[in-house]
């Protein structure tokens, strides 16, 4: 009896363990059809190319990834799909931006350090579920990061950083 009691306990463990390990998630690429309305756009200032704007489509051309992630509001965790935001900023021409500042549509602005782009795979979302984000959903694009990576993306610092609504991306050289 004590055995197999030993025996449950362990599988119990192993199982637990293996979905722990499948929710730790990263961003993987991703194919999906592309979105039929591709009106929207993210304007991007500075990088010594003065402003670029790219569009949905221009932007979902980069290569689509997706994650499933937790985030910091009640209800909001889910999946999410877009390009990198380092392959967002290298097509932008603002790869060597020491930061960028992301600006809302409804005036909320952020600065994200280099090194946020560079040491984690954020996303520029287009896309929850599959589906495409309205403004009314916090899209058309909205900076993902991959908070269940690591326990370090939990920390409120970053909680602000998670910006949507984007109408501009620019350059801070500071």
């Amino acid at each position: 009896m004590k055995a197999s009691a030993a025996v449950l306990l362990l599988c119990s463990m192993l199982s637990c363990g293996a979905g722990f390990a499948a929710a730790v998630s990263e961003p993987r690429p991703v194919q999906l059809a592309p979105l039929s309305d591709t009106r929207a756009s993210v304007a991007f200032v500075g990088g010594g190319q003065g402003s670029k704007v790219l569009s949905l489509a221009e932007i979902e051309a980069l290569g689509l990834y997706r994650v499933r992630t937790a985030t910091f509001w009640p209800g909001d965790d889910g999946v999410y799909e877009g390009p990198l935001l380092s392959d967002v900023l290298q097509a932008a021409g603002l790869a060597d931006a020491k930061a960028i500042r992301v600006l809302a549509l409804d005036g909320f602005s952020q600065v994200l350090p280099r090194a946020d782009w560079t040491r984690w795979p954020l996303l520029l979302a287009t896309r929850r579920d599959g589906v495409a984000m309205s403004a009314r959903n916090k899209g058309p694009f909205r900076i993902i990061y991959p908070r269940d990576m690591s326990t370090s993306l939990q920390d409120p610092t970053y909680r602000l950083r998670w910006v949507w609504l984007i109408r501009s991306i620019e350059a801070v050289n500071e």
